[in-house]
């Protein structure tokens, strides 16, 4: 008890970590989800029909967005998944990947067959040189 005491800190600070690790690596994986990059996702997406859903906020997606991606904010995934066709790809985008890898999850458990996570987030995206739009 002494030692959990003394080390409280550095046990819940590992504790955070191996459940960050766990949501952003290790699940995604395990549900099936593939990670994009930006120059993968041009060379593989660009010719071929797929979804982009862009799970940040709204004011996230108001200060710039994929052309062609849906809005659905994270929260709203679970309810709002009869928006997202089955029968072709579905890329999943936030501002980092963190988000985007939690939704990604959810899609894959709710079965959805294809399922990627974009790394890098939207500033892989904007760096790529793929198209951006405000508003909305």
């Amino acid at each position: 008890m002494q030692f959990v005491q003394q080390h409280a800190f550095n046990i819940a600070a590992a504790l955070l970590v191996g459940w960050m690790l766990w949501r952003r690596l290790i699940a995604p994986r395990l549900s099936g989800v593939k990670t994009i990059s930006a120059s993968e996702y041009l060379q593989q997406m660009r010719d071929q029909a797929h979804t982009l859903v862009d799970v940040r906020q709204p004011g996230e997606w108001q200060s710039g967005h994929a052309k062609a991606a849906v809005h659905i904010p994270l929260g709203e995934v679970a309810g709002r998944m009869h928006e997202i066709p089955q029968d072709k790809p579905v890329v999943v985008i936030c501002a980092s990947g963190n988000r985007s890898a939690m939704a990604a999850t959810r899609l894959a458990k709710a079965g959805f067959s294809s399922v990627y996570n974009f790394s890098g987030g939207m500033g892989s995206w904007q760096s790529a040189g793929l198209p951006v739009q405000s508003g909305d």
